[in-house]
C-alpha cells in the first residue's frame, strides 16, 4: 500500500522500513522520546508534589511570609515558573538539536 505524502510523492512499505530501520532515525527516536520523557517525568514529580504538599503539609504551606503572604504562594509560582522552564528547555533542544537532526535525516533519505 502506497502513501501520498506530497505531490508528486508516495511512499510504500518497503520506504517505511528503510527509514523505521535507519539507525539514525532509532537514534533520532530515541532522543526525542528520552528527552521529552525525563522533562514530563519532572513536570510530573513537581506538580504532584505541590498536591501532595497542599493535601499533607497544611501547616508547611499556611506559614506566613509577610502578613499577606504564605509560603504556599512562592511555591504554588514556582510550579507554574518551572513548567515554564520545562517547555523552554524542550524548545531551545528542539530548535538547536531536533530540527538539524530531522532535516539530516530527510537529506538522507530524499525527503
Amino acid at each position: 500500500m502506497a502513501v501520498k505524502v506530497k505531490e508528486n510523492a508516495t511512499i510504500n512499505k518497503e520506504s517505511t522500513d528503510r527509514i523505521l530501520n535507519d539507525p539514525d532515525f532509532i537514534r533520532l527516536s530515541s532522543t526525542r522520546n528520552r528527552i521529552a520523557a525525563v522533562l514530563t517525568a519532572l513536570t510530573l514529580i513537581v506538580y504532584y508534589g505541590f498536591i501532595l504538599l497542599m493535601a499533607y503539609g497544611k501547616e508547611t504551606l499556611s506559614k506566613t511570609l509577610s502578613p499577606n503572604i504564605t509560603i504556599g504562594l512562592p511555591i504554588g509560582v514556582a510550579v507554574i515558573v518551572l513548567s515554564w522552564i520545562f517547555v523552554f528547555i524542550y524548545a531551545r533542544w528542539a530548535n538547536r538539536k531536533y530540527d538539524s537532526m530531522v532535516d539530516q535525516l530527510k537529506e538522507k533519505i530524499g525527503g
